[in-house]
């Protein structure tokens, strides 16, 4: 799983501080490369303000494909469930990245979150085409907290998109359950 570009290390050591660093995440998936493993990516999670650029997706995007001969991308928006968000904000903002801190707080709010989610959904998915790679993508994604018109617009440009709902039936039985009881 790779969350950053190289040039993000000392920030990201504030983010995951018990997590190996990103070049030598890299460094492992180029060598598991080069010994005939399949390889895939994860890119997981872009964070706003500090991964989330179309430059840093399509850098990640490029080593991916050109330096690891990945078979799928695997990419999964932040998730804004929870208290992770808060403590990510409060670290960073702790550690002196105050930009990144609030790009972060930004997404807390469900607008913003749907527009970050739309928006790392269209870079990662302009990189892989500009790559002829798009039948790569594995985004993952819960459509609960996008705005309608997001929804509407990933449904629209939905090529790698992997929603993450119940199927109707296991939705539909849950609901007779609750039901009964």
């Amino acid at each position: 799983s790779l969350t950053a570009t190289k040039d993000k290390a000392k920030i990201m050591s504030v983010v995951e501080p018990m997590a190996s660093p990103n070049a030598e995440r890299m460094r492992v998936l180029r060598e598991a490369h080069k010994k005939g493993l399949r390889t895939y990516g994860m890119l997981c999670p872009l964070l706003p303000g500090i991964a989330d650029s179309p430059q840093q997706v399509d850098e990640l995007v490029e080593f991916l494909l050109e330096k690891c001969g990945i078979e799928e991308i695997f990419v999964e928006p932040v998730n804004p469930r929870g208290n992770g968000l808060v403590l990510t904000e409060n670290a960073l903002s702790d550690a002196g990245y105050s930009a990144e801190a609030d790009a972060v707080a930004t997404v807390r709010r469900h607008n913003q979150w749907s527009k970050y989610c739309r928006k790392l959904l269209k870079s990662v998915q302009s990189s892989l085409r500009a790559r002829k790679s798009l039948d790569k993508l594995r985004f993952l994604l819960y459509p609960s907290n996008l705005t309608p018109a997001d929804e509407q617009w990933i449904k629209h440009h939905s090529k790698g998109v992997k929603w993450l709902i119940k199927p109707e039936k296991e939705v539909d039985q849950e609901a007779g359950k609750k039901k009964a009881a």
